[in-house]
């Protein structure tokens, strides 16, 4: 997973690359589109749109048009979130992709929302306020998530290095703490233990 990670940042590493997800955010584009757009020759585009396809970020799809050969369409494959975690003690990187949401009551609400009738004014002014109503509690989940991160890694460090000191004292009672904690330790310190 890690590597995967790293790849990802490598690919999303390259301002072009960023910069072609950025205009298929707006709609489908075609190679010579990109290319006019970008300022870039046609067979860089094309080979940016392997990579990014080889990644499962953009797809492809033909298209006939009225007159002349089918022309190849390229769109966003798949949403995520990525956050990079980069503190005194830490890099790290999360990804977040969507699922099939969970029937719970947020979604019935959004699903009842969707469905209704009456004046589109009024139908768009509902959407508006219920997705602000969800922006305004991811903020909030955001915060706290934030939170009990930062409160996480000091646990974790404050841990660390308290078995750190053990075992440059006692290496006998390290080994016995570390065998004791070994399957409630996170992945992370035991990772960097396992080299003492």
């Amino acid at each position: 997973m890690e590597s995967d990670m790293g790849k990802l940042l490598d690919i999303l590493g390259n301002e072009t690359r960023r910069r072609i997800l950025i205009l298929l955010t707006r709609r489908p584009y075609y190679v010579s589109e990109l290319s006019q757009e970008l300022g870039v020759g046609q067979k860089a585009v094309l080979e940016h749109l392997r990579i990014l396809k080889g990644a499962g970020l953009i797809e492809e799809r033909t298209e006939k048009i009225p007159r002349g050969r089918p022309r190849k369409y390229y769109t966003i494959k798949r949403g995520f979130r990525m956050e990079v975690m980069l503190t005194p003690y830490l890099f790290g990187t999360e990804l977040y992709e969507p699922r099939h949401p969970r029937r719970g009551d947020v979604y019935t609400e959004a699903r009842e929302l969707i469905k209704s009738t009456g004046p589109v004014e009024e139908k768009v002014d509902e959407l508006v306020g219920f997705l602000n109503d969800i922006e305004t509690r991811l903020d909030k989940i955001m915060e706290a998530r934030r939170e009990l991160e930062e409160v996480r890694l000091l646990v974790e460090t404050y841990i660390e290095n308290l078995l750190r000191r053990v075992a440059q004292e006692d290496e006998r009672l390290f080994e016995e703490v570390l065998k004791d904690l070994r399957g409630r330790l996170p992945p992370r310190i035991l990772e960097d233990l396992d080299g003492l």
